[in-house]
């Protein structure tokens, strides 16, 4: 395997023309040289030299990456009818399969559950990044409330002002009644957030909502981060069960648990 001009790895140029069925969905050659990138990677971390992405995923600074998942033949029905696209599939899947090879060497995984328990964490702390960034958002749309009903309860504090003063309230209401309903509104709100009476000034707020915004946007892009980190392991986990078969067999031992059962 070898780099291109990007120093990006290429396709597999030795093996490039060797058959690939459709059962199979692989050759030997991705299937062998995955297994021993694993026990490679495995006596590296023995050697106390782990790769640096294998237990730092943050380190990993490119996540679009043109991982696609493997085409399974045997339920592909435009394969089935056409042998020209077939044989595409067929070309398109030993690239997946290489760059699916290559990335498990990069990253330094030395077994299939550690691949999986790197994804099964990223997701973790994608659904904890989502969480903290709707938290921080709905804190915002509360700072974003105050300062609404703040300048609305400062624009009419002097208008009601001169209704507690005024001689004839209700003629006064009845000439002023939007004005008065927006000042008693305001103060309603305002006091939902601020039981105590002492009401924030406009500067604060402002000061917490540009504060509160930076949060947000920085934890959204970390949410993005892990969802895009999160969709590739997925992707790499998905043509590692293909190159090794463990879909396969996983659905064998299924069914042969579900007969066990039937047959009690």
């Amino acid at each position: 395997m070898v780099k291109d001009h990007r120093g990006r790895f290429s396709y597999l140029p030795a093996d490039r023309q060797k058959f690939i069925s459709a059962r199979a969905l692989g050759s030997n050659y991705d299937r062998d040289r995955l297994l021993r990138i694993f026990a490679e990677n495995a006596r590296n971390k023995e050697r106390n030299n782990p790769h640096w992405a294998a237990d730092d995923p943050m380190a990993i600074l490119f996540i679009k990456s043109d991982l696609r998942l493997v085409v399974d033949l045997q339920t592909c029905v435009k394969a089935q009818q056409s042998r020209a696209y077939a044989q595409k599939v067929k070309i398109s899947n030993l690239q997946q399969m290489a760059r699916t090879v290559a990335y498990v060497q990069e990253h330094g995984y030395d077994s299939y559950e550690k691949l999986s328990d790197t994804t099964d964490a990223i997701q973790s702390k994608m659904a904890k990044a989502r969480s903290d960034a709707k938290f921080t958002e709905a804190k915002l749309k509360k700072v974003n409330e105050q300062i609404r009903y703040l300048g609305q309860y400062l624009s009419t504090k002097s208008v009601y002002g001169d209704f507690l003063k005024s001689g004839n309230k209700k003629s006064f209401r009845q000439a002023h009644a939007e004005d008065i309903a927006k000042y008693e509104e305001a103060l309603r709100i305002l006091k939902q957030h601020s039981p105590d009476g002492r009401f924030p000034t406009m500067k604060d707020l402002r000061a917490e909502k540009e504060q509160l915004t930076i949060q947000k946007d920085a934890q959204y892009d970390t949410y993005h981060y892990f969802k895009d980190y999160h969709r590739e392991l997925q992707t790499v986990c998905a043509n590692v069960d293909n190159i090794l078969g463990t879909e396969r067999e996983v659905r064998r031992e299924q069914q042969q648990s579900r007969k066990n059962e039937h047959s009690l």
